[in-house]
């Protein structure tokens, strides 16, 4: 009996669930699903070293889609709006319909047992469909508010469609400076990089804008910020049906660079006129480069590349039309050169191929050696007559292919002997070379895939190298003039590029071969000789700050290694360089270029490079300047590239001497640098009570003095009362050829 009754209440109170109780726990159950909607945080700003910005964000219009209400409509209707937003907005009707699709996910295993995730189409909606899908950004100009005054007014005809003023990235471009490849860009999160988190991260960051390349991508976790989380309940068509909680969103902290805006738009005009010269004297000069590296700190003042394109070009996202002008225009303008590639660094790697020759003992920089015209058949390059017996200090001033050649032929042998007695060789230049920087991608602050690692080569190397490019090397000796330099050279490579020869050592110690750098692994080894042995992994923030001015921290460049040379030797190679540019007797190759700069101000000295390439009777064009206020050591290196110019000493070193004249107020500018250095001062914070996030106010000036000494920190400046950042400066017509 008491079983029966047991089993009685049970059906009954099963009854009363199933179908009495039913329809009002239906709908509780539906009132108590969860969802999160996520708010972007203002990304932080990125500062040049005086505060103006170099990236911050700007108002715009957002136009976003629900897909939740598009979903409740006919198939014919849901069309309909799309084809009118389409219409509207000029973009088309298949990109918009995708990007609001929620995207379908598959994986598969590899061999390897590794799960690959993909999603389909492309582009597609990682988010979910409650959330706003945005599908476009517009400035907030008169036509764009003309678009969404008509998307508002007429919201019949666009169900599910809103139109809001967000924050977008901007890039202010002050003093002109572009600074493109430098600072990234950010796109949204992709589906990769979502499978990397965990299923919580994923609900939240699925809309989520990041950094993608650039400083952007490099310190994305302090930029980002916090997003805010609106915690809402949902019902089974995932309506909204409250709000349980809401978390503001945090704005993101600020990276304060080295770079100088007002600098770094010198460079990219220097570099632009740079190749406007050689094209007026018939060369094609394809594209220029450069970097302004502070030698005392490895930090990075300035960077750039001609053809650029415009920041902000991939920002929301690049058109394909603008997309395939990059890809196909002349210079590869996508590509910077300064620190994305590498070419034959000519002549200036005599400062590679001096140094480890001094180390090991090759050569002595008080003796003499010869500088014929020939040398087993190798001429001077650069066309200087045969002096005779001189010092290495004459060979870099004049320099002396044939003085390096012989010396380059004894270390050969030295090794040859010691490969044939079973032994290590000891290929000085080589690993001398490394030490420098060289031969491996500089540890800058910037993702490692974008940063070129050049090459030095050596006997394990060469066998691979040639491997590689041996078809290059047959048919470029096929199509080349016979008995010329070039097809000789690709002959020889064709037939016994495997084997590490002496002219191979030779073709080293003068910049040429297979031997490649780029301008700001030169512009690092240069500091190294410059600042007494020290090599940086050069860095281009100097600080995190967050909205409010907190120094978050203070970021420097970190030392990579020390200079096996003595302070003698270095001491000596810097003479022979200033030599370069003031030596009237032997003429130095770059004496020309800086006469009547005011060496008993500021002492500067440099080499030239002139490398033959491949292919083309033109010339790579080189020259690396370091300077600094006389009697101390240097402050500056700058490093330049032309490429398919005239000769360094023409095409490359004015480039140096310009950026020298406006760095220190020579031959009628104003100076750059008031003090002739840069601030090492953090900018002045102004403090908003109300309104948007603060902005960091310029600096009026560095700061008198040399840089801060190893373990400075610094602080934070204390609150500015000043007014915000004022008009903008009037400036030059923009002539670079960012492509648009």
């Amino acid at each position: 009996m008491l079983v029966f009754s047991l089993v009685s209440t049970l059906l009954g109170r099963l009854w009363y669930l199933q179908v009495l109780a039913a329809p009002q726990l239906r709908i509780q159950a539906e009132q108590n699903h969860i969802r999160d909607v996520v708010t972007a945080a203002p990304r932080g700003l990125i500062l040049d070293d005086t505060g103006k910005p170099l990236v911050d964000n700007k108002p715009a219009l957002v136009v976003s889609v629900s897909r939740t209400t598009l979903d409740r409509l006919p198939a014919d209707q849901e069309n309909a709006v799309f084809e009118r937003l389409s219409q509207r907005l000029g973009i088309p009707y298949e990109r918009l319909y995708n990007e609001t699709k929620p995207c379908t996910y598959t994986t598969t295993k590899n061999k390897r047992g590794q799960t690959i995730v993909t999603s389909t189409p492309t582009p597609c909606n990682n988010g979910v469909a409650y959330q706003p899908v945005v599908v476009s950004q517009l400035k907030p100009t008169i036509a764009s508010a003309k678009q969404a005054l008509l998307i508002k007014e007429e919201p019949e005809d666009y169900p599910g469609v809103s139109v809001d003023l967000a924050a977008v990235r901007h890039y202010p471009k002050p003093d002109g400076a572009l600074a493109s490849a430098m600072l990234g860009y950010i796109s949204k999160i992709t589906s990769e990089q979502l499978a990397k988190l965990s299923s919580e991260q994923q609900d939240i960051e699925r809309n989520a804008y990041v950094g993608a390349t650039g400083l952007e991508a490099e310190y994305e976790q302090y930029l980002r910020g916090e997003p805010g989380v609106k915690q809402v309940a949902v019902n089974h068509v995932e309506a909204v049906t409250g709000t349980l909680k809401n978390t503001a969103p945090v704005p993101g902290d600020d990276v304060v660079t080295n770079i100088d805006a007002g600098v770094q738009a010198a460079l990219e005009n220097q570099l632009q006129a740079a190749i406007d010269t050689a094209r007026h004297s018939g060369y094609t000069a394809d594209y220029s480069a450069g970097v302004v590296l502070n030698a005392r700190n490895g930090g990075i003042v300035a960077m750039a590349s001609d053809p650029t394109y415009p920041p902000g070009a991939f920002v929301p996202q690049i058109s394909s039309k603008l997309y395939e002008r990059l890809l196909h225009a002349e210079g590869d303008p996508l590509l910077d050169k300064a620190f994305q590639s590498a070419s034959p660094p000519g002549s200036t790697f005599k400062l590679i191929s001096s140094s480890g020759l001094i180390h090991d003992g090759m050569l002595s920089p008080g003796a003499y050696y010869d500088c014929p015209t020939s040398y087993l058949g190798k001429t001077n390059f650069e066309g200087e007559a045969g002096l005779g017996a001189i010092p290495l200090r004459t060979a870099l001033i004049v320099s002396c292919d044939t003085f390096f050649y012989e010396l380059a032929n004894r270390d050969w042998n030295r090794d040859a002997q010691l490969v044939k007695d079973h032994k290590a060789p000891v290929e000085g230049v080589q690993h001398i070379a490394r030490d420098y920087g060289l031969g491996t991608a500089p540890e800058i602050d910037l993702p490692s895939a974008e940063v070129a690692t050049g090459h030095i080569a050596d006997r394990s190397n060469t066998k691979t190298n040639w491997a590689a490019n041996k078809k290059d090397y047959c048919e470029g000796a096929a199509r080349r003039p016979k008995g010329s330099y070039l097809q000789v050279l690709d002959n020889n490579y064709c037939k016994y590029g495997y084997i590490f020869f002496p002219g191979d050592q030779q073709n080293e110690d003068i910049g040429q071969g297979t031997v490649t750098a780029s301008p700001l692994q030169l512009a690092v080894a240069y500091a190294a000789m410059a600042n007494g042995g020290t090599v940086f992994e050069p860095r281009i923030a100097k600080a995190i700050v967050s909205p409010t001015g907190k120094l978050i921290k203070r970021i420097k460049a970190p030392v990579r290694d020390h200079l096996p040379l003595s302070q003698a030797d270095l001491a000596y190679l810097r003479d022979a360089f200033i030599g370069v540019t003031t030596s009237t007797n032997p003429p130095g190759t770059a004496v020309g270029t800086f006469a009547g700069f005011p060496m008993s101000q500021v002492t500067v000295g440099g080499k030239t490079g002139t490398a033959e390439l491949s292919g083309t009777s033109q010339n790579g064009c080189w020259f690396v300047a370091f300077a600094g206020p006389a009697g101390e050591k240097p402050q500056y290196v700058i490093a330049i590239e032309v490429n398919k110019a005239n000769q360094g000493a023409v095409s490359a070193a004015p480039v140096a001497r310009n950026m020298l004249d406006q760095i220190y107020g020579f031959g009628g500018h104003k100076a750059l640098f008031p003090n002739g250095v840069p601030p090492h001062k953090l900018p002045k914070i102004q403090i908003v009570e109300a309104g948007p996030r603060p902005h960091h106010t310029p600096t009026t000036g560095a700061t008198s003095g040399s840089t801060p000494s190893p373990g400075s920190t610094g602080t934070a400046s204390s609150p500015s009362t000043t007014s915000a950042l004022g008009p903008p400066p009037v400036l030059a017509p923009d002539r670079r050829r960012s492509i648009r």
